[in-house]
């Protein structure tokens, strides 16, 4: 039953590694823990329950900006999901909450701090809620990398239901201490613990210690230049994240700045232009990424390390979720650490200022240290990359593990220069057709769907979709491109390839109107080869 689920809501033949028990614990009513790295499938081993389970399903979740990628993507499934939380007007609110209770809404998302609101809590009192999913469950424990207050109440929010509903939690980054804090801070009643590999193999790892403030700029910058596709520039600070989008731009990258200082439209605007590849690179402060649905972003480069090993493996985890090839490259400065230990001593005086006693202030400001200890350790050593964030989150596959996982800086005998990079990927990348384009194909050319509600339901930009389309059809595929690119504007490009060639699409861009896109030139240039 639950293969058939799987292809008739989510259109998979099968379950990934780990996700087909998580979601027979659930859907037998058990509460569970489940520890996936980054672009596991860890989404669908709550969407799924949702939909096979009666009644209402309630995600909690801190991330805004995933909540709307997340919803837009089940509702192109066909799946009626909503969210509720502060992007919405009040009044917004009251229909969707109108539509959860007359039984409309199968999937309902909200912050946790949306629990606390007066407005909302009457609500929740009257909801039968089924299964309730925590995500991003390590925010519930002070040994995580990024403890929120507002995940503590969580478990005295179920005590006010009706009844006591199915509960699992979630996360990507989680230590056996965080593990255990999880179980016991969401008090969670004999749950199933699943605890899948750590390591995705299709990403590779470089770091390259001690380079100068401007010499790091100058290696994001090669770096970028040697690589395809979309990525994330992680800075430590915002006026960092600002100065560096800006040489960026000055060097004929497509580049913008991110932070939470921006007004909330600013930043909506860049993350959907990214989704769409009109942007190629987000320069970005940790307030971005937590949210980011994208599936296809080819590589993350940390201009700055971050403060804990958990910190930079869900960052850096944001690259290749769609399983292809992807770079992780951390970049470190001596004034890194320092730049921590004034963030470290800060929050410690914002917490005594808000009322912690100095010795649970210390407590949490130590562990912090210790974090920073750890990837630090990470940054110098000279002992595979991968390894050493496997056995900080004590994966077993570590010790049967290959000596040399082939896929880091030190077990290849290279550092992260943009020459070696290249190299490295002209050497990992997979055959032409791979198994994401082929989803693809499948989607587009057996099931009928077009290609936004593809790229909706696969969180890829449009033009990602274009693109594994335009693969297929140059390695043979049929593809109606009459479909995709109207006869007029297949006669205007052609006029202009006649002028100028197919060498490059960039002059061939510069002479059509701006409404024909590089995707339509492209379906039409392969037309074109296909021709001969």
């Amino acid at each position: 039953m639950l293969e058939k689920n799987l292809e008739k809501y989510f259109n998979f033949s099968e379950f990934r590694p780990g996700q087909r028990e998580i979601v027979e614990a659930i859907v037998s009513g058990r509460d569970a823990v489940a520890l996936m790295p980054t672009g596991g499938g860890k989404s669908l081993c709550y969407q799924l329950p949702a939909v096979i389970l009666p009644g209402l399903t309630v995600v909690i979740s801190p991330l805004i900006a995933l909540m709307k990628d997340q919803v837009d993507a089940l509702a192109a499934r066909g799946i009626p999901a909503t969210f509720i939380n502060s992007t919405i007007s009040s009044r917004e609110a009251e229909k969707r909450i109108a539509d959860i209770k007359s039984g409309k809404t199968k999937i309902l998302y909200a912050a946790p701090e949306r629990l606390a609101a007066p407005s909302f809590s009457a609500v929740w009192r009257e909801l039968d809620i089924k299964f309730l999913a925590v995500d991003e469950a390590h925010c519930v424990s002070a040994w995580g990398h990024d403890f929120r207050p507002d995940y503590l109440n969580i478990k005295n929010y179920i005590k006010k239901l009706p009844h006591r509903p199915i509960v699992a939690a979630f996360t990507a980054t989680a230590t056996p201490e965080v593990k255990d804090d999880i179980i016991e801070r969401l008090e969670l009643e004999n749950p199933a613990v699943f605890i899948r590999g750590f390591d995705r193999p299709n990403l590779k790892f470089f770091c390259e210690a001690n380079i100068k403030p401007r010499q790091r700029y100058e290696e994001v910058l090669r770096i970028i230049n040697s690589m395809r596709g979309a990525g994330i520039v992680y800075a430590l600070t915002r006026k960092e994240t600002e100065a560096l989008a800006g040489y960026l731009k000055e060097n004929n990258i497509q580049a913008e700045a991110y932070h939470a200082g921006m007004v909330a439209p600013s930043r909506e605007k860049i993350q959907n232009d990214f989704m769409e590849n009109k942007i190629r690179v987000i320069v970005a402060t940790v307030a971005f990424g937590m949210g980011v649905d994208k599936a296809d972003v080819r590589f993350v480069i940390h201009a700055g390390m971050p403060g804990s090993l958990e910190g930079y493996y869900q960052e850096a985890g944001r690259a290749g979720r769609d399983g292809e090839p992807a770079y992780c490259i951390l970049l470190h400065s001596k004034k890194d650490s320092s730049t921590h230990k004034f963030f470290i001593r800060n929050n410690h005086d914002e917490m005594t200022g808000r009322g912690k006693s100095w010795l649970e202030a210390r407590k949490i400001s130590g562990i912090k240290y210790d974090r920073l200890e750890k990837i630090e350790e990470y940054v110098t050593s000279r002992k595979c990359r991968r390894k050493l964030i496997l056995e900080y989150f004590n994966d077993p596959t570590v010790r049967t593990g290959s000596r040399n996982c082939g896929g880091c800086d030190v077990c290849l005998g290279w550092k992260a220069d943009a020459n070696k990079v290249a190299a490295a990927r002209s050497r990992v990348e997979k055959p032409f057709l791979s198994s994401t384009v082929k989803v693809t194909v499948d989607l587009y050319n057996l099931r009928g769907y077009e290609v936004a509600q593809i790229a909706k339901m696969r969180g890829l930009g449009e033009s990602t979709i274009i693109g594994h389309l335009i693969d297929w059809y140059q390695s043979g595929g049929e593809l109606d491109v009459d479909k995709l690119v109207t006869p007029l504007e297949q006669s205007r490009i052609l006029e202009v390839i006649a002028k100028v060639g197919l060498e490059k699409f960039g002059p061939i861009k510069s002479i059509l109107p701006e409404e024909i896109s590089y995707e339509k030139i492209k379906l039409v240039a392969a037309k074109v080869r296909r021709g001969k």
